[in-house]
């Protein structure tokens, strides 16, 4: 191993080495009290000091975090926020050191102070810069550019030796001046801009930052995956509708021997925990798994020592024993599912109802069907066991007693080594959903996809045989 030679100093007998190392130390303190020195005279001569001061912490903030030195990124940002609580860029910074320092509550409570925020129609700024009364109408070009500090060259405060510390690149805003017509950087530690807004494309920045932020909270918690299931007794009733489309009919009688249904359908915080993966496009530990594909659902159930309903079972646990089109009536008041209501951004929307929820709502948040199970029609549409028929009408042929759907001997496969699923490839799913219509809820309404699509809007629910 190389060692660094030993040159003492014959004056003192000290170690040359370690008398540079503490004129270098000497040097930066020197530095940081001019630096001091400055920023006090500039903060007497100018009425927007705190923005430059800000911007310093903001610049600390920024450097501390890329040491990897979080406590101390999230004491600089803190102090920006206290004189700056809606600056969005620092409002990130520190949801982003909150991410590192693994508190992720405190970061999602950040991230939607941003979404609370209005969206920016263009890139329209005001730049506060020391040296300047009044803020600066600008439009903002590029939020980074690295170039040398001109000013620094002429601070007199500075000796020859201390900016030796200070050559190179470093951070700039580039903006276009309204006044003057002119392109310009500013020195970023040394300015501070005020946005009319944020941009569009930040807020599908953060939007998507918050939903990376609540898997990794779901996955800190490890909730143990668990089913309440509810005994239902089997029995007969019509299965269809002579009011629905083509699929539905013919109306015909089935029986079913008693089995047991999922109270709810299968939350976030547990279907991660058991898979390893959170699919679903909103996030949040108790909302419904969604955009999961029928292959996700089977392998769940299947960790659970559960299974899917079959969708004579699924459609009998809808109906509770009624026949209506939905199990609440014939009408939808507006408060007994979850649709794509006037909230909804979709076009197939209703304007005049809604369900007080604008995209999926925790599960049990509407009242439950007869039988005692929640969100059976609406929130989001649920996977069930059976293949959805090719070329025939299943309905005409079903067994009266147990029927499982065409080819159930298929198991859903993919691959070169696939033997099953090639001539057959989509499976059922019902219910509706928050971005689907009303009549989609309806009891006996069918939908069907390929079993390895991860459809919006999707999710499902697990059953069992009932022993006796």
């Amino acid at each position: 191993m190389n060692r660094v030679p030993r040159f003492d100093d014959p004056r003192t007998g000290k170690d040359a080495t370690a008398i540079l190392i503490e004129q270098e130390t000497m040097t930066h303190q020197v530095r940081a009290i001019i630096l001091s020195a400055v920023f006090l005279t500039t903060a007497a001569a100018t009425s927007i000091v705190w923005a430059g001061e800000n911007s310093s912490l903001h610049a600390e903030g920024e450097k501390a975090f890329a040491l990897g030195k979080y406590q101390a990124a999230e004491n600089f940002f803190r102090a920006v926020l206290e004189k700056e609580p809606k600056n969005f860029l620092v409002l990130e910074a520190q949801a982003n050191t909150k991410i590192k320092l693994k508190k992720y509550n405190e970061a999602v409570k950040l991230l939607d102070k941003i979404l609370a925020m209005t969206v920016a129609t263009g890139r329209n700024i005001l730049v506060h810069t020391d040296g300047e009364s009044e803020p600066l109408e600008a439009e903002l070009v590029d939020d980074n550019v690295m170039a040398v500090d001109e000013s620094a060259k002429d601070d007199e405060a500075f000796s020859e030796f201390l900016k030796k510390d200070y050559e190179g690149p470093v951070p700039h805003y580039r903006v276009f001046l309204k006044k003057s017509g002119k392109m310009k950087l500013f020195l970023k530690s040394r300015t501070r801009l005020q946005y009319s807004g944020i941009p569009a494309a930040t807020r599908e920045k953060i939007a998507a930052l918050k939903s990376t932020v609540m898997k990794k909270s779901i996955s800190a918690q490890r909730v143990k995956p668990a089913a309440e299931l509810v005994a239902l007794p089997g029995g007969c009733f019509q299965m269809g509708s002579r009011l629905g489309d083509p699929d539905e009919q013919p109306v015909h009688k089935v029986c079913l021997s008693p089995f047991k249904m999922a109270k709810y359908e299968v939350r976030q915080k547990f279907f991660q925990t058991a898979m390893g993966y959170n699919p679903s496009q909103y996030v949040g530990g108790d909302l419904p798994v969604d955009s999961v594909s029928w292959e996700g659902a089977r392998d769940y159930c299947r960790k659970l020592g559960l299974r899917l309903p079959t969708e004579a079972e699924w459609e009998f646990a809808v109906r509770g024993g009624t026949q209506e089109e939905y199990y609440w009536g014939k009408n939808m008041p507006g408060n007994a599912a979850n649709f794509c209501d006037s909230t909804c951004d979709l076009n197939n929307r209703v304007a005049n109802l809604t369900d007080g929820f604008k995209h999926s709502a925790p599960v049990g948040s509407f009242p439950p069907n007869p039988f005692g199970l929640y969100d059976m029609s609406g929130n989001v549409s649920e996977w069930v066991q059976d293949w959805m028929a090719i070329n025939e009408n299943y309905y005409v042929m079903s067994p009266e007693q147990d029927p499982r759907g065409p080819r159930p001997e298929l198991d859903a496969c993919s691959g070169a080594t696939c033997v099953g699923s090639i001539s057959i490839t989509k499976k059922i799913y019902r219910g509706g959903s928050w971005n689907q219509r009303i009549v989609d809820m309806r009891s006996a309404n069918r939908k069907d996809a390929h079993f390895q699509l991860k459809e919006d809007g999707t999710g499902f629910r697990c059953a069992a045989d009932r022993n006796p």
